[in-house]
């Protein structure tokens, strides 16, 4: 399918976006520009996501070049009209352009990319951070430890400064973490407890089906029914304990590295924040390390990924003089917290990080029946892929032994 420009998307909005609006100076002229999309079909899940390469002149100045990303609602199907029921995308330009100001003035670190103003109410434009040579690691292969390591490192940074924030400004971080999910008075939410049996119950039936794992069957089968009611209670803010500002949906896509020329890695930046929470900072730790940790890191290396992430948060902590902490006692116990919620993250998302790219779906087309009947042959297809029947086995038999 040839990528589709949005009506919207002229030289008169790449012109307004890098003057910083439309009255500013030095006013820009754009002198070309070509849009193509940012990332192969099937990566981006929720918005379309558009790479702008501009040629311009600014004032007086000699002709410059820039590429920019533009993130967009999707237009089109079901998923288009399930966004109405809430608006991520002012939430996140607000993380964009103030949260993540702020935190830079705190620690003088950059967590995502540049943002440039909008003309346009509900899109997005920010830098293109692969220009400066990030790049997004293979999902299908997820991440290695010296990765992983790297993560924590920075996502514990990001949340000891958001504790910070949160005491010098309660009423902004209450203004961007308000929870649209796990509720249930949420539209959003009613999808999402609509799905939980019937994808637990799917999965378990095919481990019935997988000689040695009728055991990991009995185990969905015994704890699905309390995974929503379990989940409303694991996001809210914990009453006594550390929370922080989440980036609430922390894997592999929503991550990129740099590296050296020797390959080690010299920066991470987190991309996509519609969801930032108020709430433990083990809801980020769980998803990240269930949906984008490679199996041996999930075999040898939890503890260790927890030592790291305690003292970078701790230290960070002390370094903005804030008196707050977490032992790790208390992390452990959060983690194990997210037990049932984790059972349908691994059932229900772990499928569509392992799953074949050339399987990959246009999330426009989607409809209704599609995404809320997990019987339909999207979700099949999934579920059947090579690479997730092979690595479920070891992922249940790995979170089993987390538990115990």
């Amino acid at each position: 399918m040839a990528h589709q420009l949005p009506s919207w998307l002229d030289e008169k909005f790449v012109a307004s976006a890098l003057q910083g609006g439309e009255e500013k100076e030095p006013k820009v002229k754009v002198l070309n520009f070509h849009c193509s999309p940012a990332v192969p079909l099937g990566e981006n899940y929720q918005s379309s996501l558009h790479k702008i390469q501009v040629e311009y002149s600014s004032g007086d100045s000699e002709k410059q070049s820039v590429s920019l990303l533009v993130k967009s609602p999707i237009a089109h199907g079901f998923v288009a009209g399930f966004q109405g029921f809430q608006d991520p995308f002012t939430k996140e330009q607000t993380i964009y352009n103030e949260l993540l100001s702020k935190i830079y003035k705190k620690i003088n670190y950059q967590f995502g990319p540049r943002s440039f103003y909008s003309p346009v109410k509900s899109v997005l434009v920010m830098q293109d951070l692969k220009e400066d040579g990030y790049i997004m690691c293979d999902r299908t292969k997820q991440l290695d430890f010296a990765h992983c390591i790297k993560v924590m490192k920075t996502i514990a940074s990001f949340h000891a400064t958001s504790v910070v924030i949160q005491h010098e400004e309660p009423k902004f971080v209450e203004s961007i973490s308000e929870e649209t999910m796990y509720r249930d008075d949420s539209p959003i939410g009613g999808f999402v407890k609509m799905m939980i049996v019937p994808v637990l119950k799917m999965v378990g039936d095919m481990l019935n089906n997988i000689e040695g794992c009728e055991k990991y069957a009995n185990l969905i089968f015994n704890k699905m029914e309390n995974v929503w009611s379990s989940s409303l209670e694991r996001f809210k803010p914990k009453v006594k304990g550390l929370n922080v500002l989440t980036h609430g949906d922390l894997w592999i896509n929503n991550i990129l590295f740099k590296h050296d020329d020797t390959g080690e890695i010299v920066d991470v930046k987190f991309i996509d924040y519609p969801v930032v929470r108020y709430t433990s900072p083990a809801t980020d730790l769980a998803f990240f390390i269930w949906s984008s940790a490679n199996e041996e890191v999930r075999e040898n290396k939890l503890e260790e990924l927890c030592e790291v992430y305690i003292e970078t948060l701790n230290s960070t902590l002390e370094q903005l003089g804030s008196e707050e902490r977490l032992t790790t006692d208390e992390l452990k116990e959060d983690l194990r917290l997210m037990k049932d919620w984790l059972l349908f993250v691994i059932c229900q998302f772990v499928p569509m990080v392992l799953s074949n790219p050339a399987d990959a779906f246009d999330v426009s087309e989607l409809s209704e029946q599609d995404i809320l009947d997990p019987t339909q042959a999207m979700f099949i297809k999934m579920i059947q892929g090579k690479a997730f029947q092979s690595a479920l086995p070891t992922i249940l038999r790995q979170y089993e032994a987390w538990l115990s």
